[in-house]
């Protein structure tokens, strides 16, 4: 999107580099500002010692008193011009790095704004396929004077799976605006071998359906501190990824073991792997790699939980040969 800048009832709109240079301008100033009236305090009190010691010395030690004053005149000049000469040179020197200083300040709230702007512009673009889909369907019904009962249900049910589609938008994006707010329960002590056994059991069904044998093996009681909603919900979407990119007499296998002070939660199947180029970019929201299906969300929601239980998640994955997703979680002691 090109920036630009307009007048509409007498205000002016600016663009967002224009707002983010005027705001660089005045944190400099600010910095430039401050800077001055530490100098300027500096500088008179330094004035003030070299006239107070020339005032202070003994006439004995000059040739007599007409001399003494001009010596005192021309060293207060020299000592004047030396500060302001000195003082400028700080003032252009702190100037500039003042300038760099406040690009600095601004960048994290730049970057925070232009990704909102990129996270609302993808929003709107992922909300308008599945009303436009919708639109056209009822269009399509409406020219006809008496539709058949078949086009008649095959539009509801087309327009029930984008209902569908947007109400699970809406809750990914209201469980990433929860997530980014609030930490994880510091109340809740979780067994993470039971979730992962229990997330296991719930999606069995749908992989033996798909032909994909799915096992887990756990360590013993292996407590970690944190959400256990949030946990199972981790753990749900990773294995539906999992079954839904491993193809049928394919596998999924869920490990938990302890290393060291974590928990260690492998899940590993023999699907159809990420491709090299979109590895980097998978937990970006709304980034959907080549033939990925869903909103682009899920994973983000898994890394923003993870976080915030104090964790980690890697991904490692090959086209054609399967991926590997590992997440740690600190034990509770």
């Amino acid at each position: 999107m090109e920036p630009y800048s307009k007048q509409s009832g007498g205000s002016a709109i600016v663009s967002e580099p224009e707002v983010f240079f005027w705001a660089r301008l005045k944190l400099t100033s600010i910095y430039v500002l401050i800077l001055t009236v530490i100098l300027f305090g500096f500088s008179v009190m330094l004035y003030r010692s070299v006239l107070r010691n020339l005032t202070d010395a003994s006439e004995d030690n000059f040739a007599g008193a007409e001399y003494h004053r001009h010596f005192v005149q021309d060293t207060l000049a020299s000592v004047q011009n030396e500060i302001i000469l000195i003082d400028l040179l700080i003032l252009i020197i702190a100037a500039g790095i003042s300038y760099v200083l406040a690009g600095y300040t601004l960048r994290p709230i730049r970057q925070s704004i232009e990704a909102q702007k990129i996270f609302s512009e993808n929003a709107s673009h992922e909300l308008r396929t599945p009303l436009a889909v919708m639109k056209n369907e009822a269009e399509v019904l409406l020219r006809h004077p008496s539709p058949a009962k078949d086009l008649i249900h095959a539009t509801l049910r087309s327009n029930i799976e984008e209902i569908d589609r947007m109400s699970k938008m809406a809750e990914d994006l209201l469980m990433l605006a929860r997530s980014e707010h609030h930490t994880a329960s510091a109340t809740d002590h979780i067994d993470i071998g039971e979730i992962a056994r229990k997330m296991t059991e719930k999606m069995r069904s749908i992989a033996e359906n798909k032909g994909v044998s799915l096992v887990v093996s756990c360590d013993t009681a292996l407590r970690v501190q944190g959400n256990k909603l949030g946990l199972e919900r981790v753990l749900m979407n990773l294995l539906q990824n999992a079954i839904e990119h491993t193809a049928e007499n394919g596998s999924v296998a869920v490990e938990v073991a302890q290393h060291k002070s974590e928990a260690v939660i492998a899940i590993s199947d023999t699907g159809s792997g990420i491709e090299a180029k979109d590895l980097p970019h998978i937990f970006e929201r709304f980034y959907k790699g080549e033939g990925a299906s869903g909103n682009g969300l899920g994973l983000s929601i898994v890394k923003e939980l993870i976080g915030h239980h104090g964790g980690s998640i890697d991904i490692k994955s090959a086209k054609g040969k399967g991926t590997v997703v590992t997440i740690k979680l600190p034990l509770f002691t």
